[in-house]
């Protein structure tokens, strides 16, 4: 399986226990810094979620404890700092998902929150101690074929080249409630290149804003078998609560607007879904993370 994740040495959460001197057993080191923390905060709410591909709970998804990319946004909510996960299946990912974090008004607490994608071909069963619920009514992302794409190439180097000219030939846009318009950015590598079963090459590109580096819309490219041999797919996805354009080209392929069931909260189907989850106290460099309080159901 081919899979990449971008995560700063310096950020590892080194949590393997072991033998300490004269055969004391040696504790986790306990993270230590502002960044360790938040990154521990997000992990540990990313794992309390356990997701399968089945209503008999049969093929559950596994959890890449690393975020897949990590980022920040300083002028939305006090400044908003988050961490993506992704959860697999036979090495294709399923759910990807952001949570992140930002200060309340008072910067003595602070608010997490959950937003999660099905990437799956399965209405997918999520369990959750928690009275934020997401409940998929439908498969997620729909794949389509790239117009006038190549038929992918031999080796997997070749079609990671494919791929990414591909991903050029997209472009994005976004709009606020408050009518604020960014025309988004396409990050030059992928959150996550995978291979499966059905799946020669796959790769999930993000397009951000100038506002701040956490993505908008989501696109994601696959080189698939099919009866006619390999193809390549794409399909664009909601990763935001503003109105979204996807072109390809001079051409529209796809959108996200607001309105009737399409809600700041999820979108029609719920493969998409947004929570404001728990308050923690604040994080600081030195300060204990505190214990969390649930915040009320949305």
């Amino acid at each position: 399986m081919l899979a990449r994740w971008w995560l700063p040495a310096c950020l590892g959460l080194c949590l393997a226990p072991g033998a300490g001197p004269a055969g004391q057993d040696r504790r986790p080191a306990a993270p230590a810094t502002r960044a360790e923390k938040l990154l521990a905060l997000h992990a540990e709410q990313a794992a309390s979620y356990a997701i399968y591909r089945d209503e008999a709970r049969t093929q559950k998804l596994e959890l890449r404890r690393e975020p897949v990319y990590r980022w920040s946004n300083p002028i939305r909510s006090n400044g908003q700092e988050g961490d993506v996960f992704v959860w697999t299946y036979r090495g294709r990912p399923e759910v990807i998902a952001s949570i992140f974090s930002h200060p309340r008004d008072d910067r003595a607490e602070r608010r997490l929150c959950h937003e999660l994608l099905s990437l799956s071909e399965a209405v997918l069963v999520v369990d959750r101690d928690s009275p934020n619920r997401w409940e998929p009514k439908a498969p997620g992302v729909e794949l389509r074929p790239v117009p006038g794409a190549p038929t992918p190439a031999p080796t997997p180097a070749q079609r990671a080249t494919q791929g990414r000219a591909l991903a050029r030939e997209f472009s994005g846009r976004s709009l606020s409630e408050a009518g604020e318009g960014w025309e988004l950015r396409l990050l030059p590598r992928p959150l996550y290149r995978y291979e499966g079963p059905d799946v020669l090459e796959g790769a999930i590109y993000a397009f951000v804003s100038t506002a701040g580096t956490d993505p908008e819309i989501l696109l994601i490219l696959e080189a698939r078998k099919t009866p006619e041999g390999p193809r390549w797919a794409y399909a664009g996805a909601r990763f935001s609560d503003m109105d979204l354009w996807l072109k390809h080209k001079d051409k529209e392929v796809w959108t996200s607007i607001r309105g009737g069931e399409n809600t700041f909260n999820h979108d029609a189907q719920h493969r998409y879904r947004f929570f404001q989850d728990l308050i923690v106290p604040e994080i600081g460099a030195d300060a204990p993370s505190g214990e969390t309080r649930k915040a009320e159901a949305r």
